[in-house]
């Protein structure tokens, strides 16, 4: 097959693109900031015994999948804008290696599909948590790791469909900007399908969650449960609080990428071919999101714990006496 003549003068318009720039520098800073949270933040997922176990496993994917992200556009942003301020007269010596476009790529594309199946393996642990609260305290890790096993799953139907038309070697093309749907021969649909499957699921467990939430607090009146399943419960309501935050945010996030995503491939022909890859990665918002959970789940701990501590502080200065019929209350 004959390689294509490189067309230099869509390099150069790559190349000095300024929204194109200025997109790719933003998102550069804010992954620059990323990364060391999201390193923190798995190092203290691993470390805090505020969360479940099975909890913390389905967490610290989600964040490894996030910090995938990260790096790869951390390599491919740095490169691509390297490449533009320094370029010779010849713009077609910047055009990208097929190769380094493809593993950076990949790590941009993994990180993107497990990233995206966080909420859908957290609503299931916990839902799991729910109707076995009388004992899932003393739950072992193999059901947690079941679930990132899960998640690799649908991450890697993901990735299938999106690669299942792309090429693997060098073609005849020329890819003037690291993308994955450039180099492939199938409908858009095939990339932008999955991202509406992922919505979809996305907005399934956010109403799963929502109901466990409810189901959670009503039982948390009850006068059946025992003692050990008041404790157990409590734990698992002070987790669903905590972790509202993120269902929400990745719920919203992937709803965004998808809808807006589509808008942009269906206006594509109205735009110039840097613009669009502007649009692209502005889109794709993932450092920012990872900052944002990471900030807010850790804040809203906090709030629980000082809340938890306001608790006993009270329950210590009670009267002894009204401490004990309570306590005699709930053990009945």
């Amino acid at each position: 097959m004959a390689t294509p003549v490189p067309n230099c003068a869509l390099m150069e318009d790559f190349a000095t693109s300024i929204p194109l720039k200025a997109s790719l520098s933003m998102n550069l800073l804010i992954t620059i900031i990323a990364l060391p949270v999201l390193v923190y933040s798995m190092e203290f997922i691993r470390k805090t015994q505020v969360f479940h176990r099975n909890t913390r496993l389905q967490i610290w994917m989600h964040l490894f999948g996030l910090l995938l992200h990260c790096v790869g556009r951390l390599l491919l942003h740095s490169i691509d804008l390297g490449n533009y301020f320094t370029r010779g007269e010849n713009a077609c010596d910047i055009i990208p290696n097929f190769y380094r476009c493809l593993v950076l790529r990949g790590f941009y594309n993994v990180g993107l599909a497990l990233s995206s199946m966080c909420s859908v393996s957290l609503v299931l642990e916990r839902f799991v948590a729910y109707h076995l609260s009388y004992k899932y305290e003393y739950c072992g890790r193999f059901f947690g790791i079941v679930l990132m096993f899960f998640q690799n799953i649908l991450a890697l139907c993901y990735l299938t469909s999106m690669y299942f038309h792309a090429a693997f070697v060098p073609g005849n093309f020329t890819l003037y900007y690291c993308q994955t749907i450039a180099s492939s021969t199938g409908s858009v649909w095939f990339v932008i399908g999955p991202l509406y499957s992922v919505m979809i699921a996305q907005i399934v467990s956010r109403l799963m969650f929502k109901v466990l939430m409810w189901k959670s607090q009503n039982l948390r009146v009850s006068d059946e449960i025992d003692l050990s399943c008041r404790f157990n419960l409590e734990q698992s309501i002070r987790s669903l609080e905590a972790l509202k935050l993120l269902v929400n945010c990745n719920t919203i996030v992937f709803a965004i990428l998808s809808v807006v995503t589509t808008t942009l491939h269906f206006n594509a022909a109205s735009l110039s071919k840097p613009n669009y890859m502007a649009l692209v990665e502005a889109v794709h918002i993932l450092p920012l999101y990872g900052i944002a959970i990471c900030y807010g789940v850790h804040s809203k701990l906090r709030v629980i714990t000082e809340n938890k501590k306001e608790l006993i502080s009270k329950g210590m200065k009670a009267n002894g006496d009204n401490y004990f019929n309570q306590f005699r209350q709930q053990i009945k």
